[in-house]
């Protein structure tokens, strides 16, 4: 179990006859190894825009997460649960420009908070049941911690002569 507390809220914003226009996303999680974003400089008309794709890892936040998901009919990326460490959600975000190279620059281990909009990108073909991915667009995000980083890991003690 992680000593670190994840955290995942939605509220739906409504226009003036109480339909849902978009649903506002609050996360904190970890950058796993396969989260880590990746960039691409090429997109938009001129191919001059950028945008970062990555996954944030959250744990122990499942019932909330399942709320939205009911709501909109849509999945995560990924989603387990183990008796021993809990629920393991793992949520897509994307950001563009400025953004982009802040998202770019997080690390794995690194501890983020990441606010935005949800929404429902088109089930692919290989989709087991159908349904859309939940992915957040990054209108705010924040680094809350480095992972320490230790050197003497892949070090193998000398042997005595």
């Amino acid at each position: 179990m992680s000593k670190f507390k994840d955290y995942f809220s939605f509220e739906s914003i409504r226009d003036r006859s109480g339909e849902v226009v978009c649903y506002h996303v609050t996360m904190i999680g970890t950058i796993e190894a396969d989260g880590t974003a990746r960039i691409r400089t090429d997109l938009g008309t001129d191919g001059d825009k950028k945008m970062a794709f990555g996954r944030l890892t959250v744990r122990g936040c499942d019932k909330k997460i399942r709320v939205l998901l009911n709501e909109t009919g849509s999945r995560i990326y990924y989603h387990s649960y183990d008796e021993e460490d809990g629920a393991l959600d793992i949520i897509s975000f994307a950001a563009r420009d400025w953004r982009a190279d802040e998202v770019y620059n997080y690390n794995e281990g690194d501890r983020v908070l990441i606010e935005g909009r949800a929404y429902m990108r088109k089930a692919s073909d290989s989709s087991m049941d159908g349904r859309p991915e939940m992915t957040v667009t990054v209108t705010g995000q924040f680094l809350l911690g480095r992972r320490r980083r230790q050197f003497f890991n892949n070090m193998i003690p000398q042997e005595d002569i």
